[in-house]
């Protein structure tokens, strides 16, 4: 299809943290970037989520000085799974286009190998696992949400850590330095208080994934009980992962790329988590992303327009981010 000068797509990706927008021509040119508040509607409600994602989208239409797009993919953690997805698609404007909510996961595999098969990992506030091969046919695994798994993410290592802190001050576990390092970040004063913060109505997965920085640094001061939880937890998403490989039957040099917060800063959970992904993909490459999640949804928008995703569009997307930020955020 011709490309016009004056058309553009939309891509979105939200998360229990925050969520980015941007705005790209159809030729892969990136015009305008936004971000807000986190948009899970499962975590924290369709309206609140409608409300960041507006924002983060308004904000990139103000940089690009452009008001409407031919199409628009959302990559929505839980939104996918949920009637909620359906329903947040009926509530936003007109001038988005051809729109869809997807998964996060789909944003994410987009964006890290450019369009191509291969399998993306999540772990930052939650998890997920999602995987596509050659032949098209998709797999995904984990991504239920806080409350039935979210293994291998910042919200199963920050209650980890909390719990282990527990047990050592009932006896039950060994030593930690995460009992003293968590008091002092929450600004309590008695380890009874935690009840309190934990069962708080306004808490929320995130608030128990900002604790991943005190369990890695405790790791990294050679705290044991914090590197456990890091091995323990990365071997879980490892597992995760190793289902939607043989699900999917990949073999050879495909990429697997992790995508969140919780990579950073490598240590026993990168180190767990590709040791499990290595059991039966041997020869798999794990990369960091080409782009991030973001970028993927504008492609699958792109896509949806029957424009093919190719090494010049591509191109145009990386040089395009000169003086915008990292490609990755």
């Amino acid at each position: 299809m011709a490309i016009l000068p004056d058309e553009y797509v939309l891509g979105v990706d939200g998360g229990g943290t925050w969520t980015r927008s941007i705005i790209m021509r159809l030729d892969g040119t990136v015009l305008g970037k936004g971000s807000a508040g986190p948009s899970n509607p499962l975590t924290i409600g369709m309206d609140a989520a409608l409300e960041n994602i507006t924002q983060a989208v308004d904000e990139a239409k103000s940089e690009a000085d452009v008001k409407s797009f031919k199409a628009s993919r959302l990559g929505l953690a839980g939104g996918a799974r949920s009637v909620l997805g359906d329903r947040m698609v009926e509530r936003l404007p007109e001038n988005y286009g051809d729109t869809g909510i997807i998964s996060d996961t789909e944003s994410a595999l987009a964006g890290s190998t450019g369009c191509r098969p291969g399998v993306v990992v999540i772990a930052g506030t939650g998890s997920n696992v999602y995987g596509k091969n050659a032949q098209g046919e998709e797999a995904k695994a984990g991504g239920w949400g806080w409350r039935l798994g979210d293994e291998g993410s910042g919200y199963t290592i920050g209650k980890n850590a909390i719990i282990a802190a527990l047990e050592y001050h009932d006896g039950r576990g060994p030593y930690t330095t995460l009992k003293e390092s968590i008091l002092r970040y929450l600004e309590i004063k008695d380890i009874e208080e935690i009840i309190d913060w934990t069962y708080d109505s306004g808490r929320e997965p995130r608030h128990f994934a900002s604790l991943v920085p005190l369990v890695k640094e405790a790791e990294k001061s050679g705290d044991k009980v914090a590197a456990k939880i890091m091995m323990e937890v990365g071997a879980q998403l490892g597992g995760i992962a190793q289902v939607v490989v043989r699900r999917l039957g990949l073999t050879g040099a495909f990429p697997v790329a992790y995508v969140g917060g919780v990579f950073k800063q490598p240590l026993s959970y990168n180190v767990a988590f590709e040791e499990k992904v290595r059991q039966v993909a041997p020869d798999c490459q794990i990369i960091e992303p080409l782009f991030s999640p973001t970028v993927g949804s504008a492609l699958l928008a792109l896509i949806a327009m029957g424009i093919d995703v190719d090494d010049d569009l591509l191109n145009n997307v990386k040089t395009s981010f000169t003086g915008r930020g990292d490609v990755n955020e």
